[in-house]
């Protein structure tokens, strides 16, 4: 897994006071409503602020107890900036904090370490799709 891609760690900086209210609102309401699609796809130029805004969001949904796990990529670290990272670390994160998941997640590492290294619709179906029906 990726080292340093949560949204704990780092130096990134989460919206000032009083800004970015609208789509901040936004993204706290799709969080909220089961009915919406289960992904919420911010885009924008580069250098328009959408990890900033990704930052207050999961600074927000962890005081809520809801994340469950955060992935920043960054240009500037090989293993945050190489997409074949995403799944596993995401279903670390997972196991660390859903001991049912985890339950799931570790045998299935154990069975198969080579996860890793498949194809990425491979890696999301394995690594966190089938161990989240299963234990959900």
């Amino acid at each position: 897994s990726a080292k340093a891609a949560e949204y704990r760690h780092g130096d990134r900086k989460g919206c000032l006071k009083r800004t970015r209210g609208a789509i901040l609102s936004a993204i706290e309401l799709w969080a909220r409503d089961s009915d919406k699609p289960p992904v919420y796809w911010l885009n924008g130029l580069a250098g328009t602020g959408k990890s900033t805004i990704a930052q207050t969001i999961a600074e927000r949904i962890f005081a809520d107890g809801k994340l469950g796990a955060s992935f920043f990529c960054s240009r500037d670290f090989e293993d945050r900036r190489d997409l074949k990272f995403i799944f596993p670390t995401v279903a670390v994160q997972l196991a660390r904090n859903y001991p049912e998941f985890r339950s799931i997640f570790v045998p299935l590492v154990q069975s198969d370490p080579e996860i890793a290294h498949e194809s990425l619709c491979n890696q999301m179906d394995k690594l966190i799709v089938r161990p989240l029906k299963q234990s959900g």
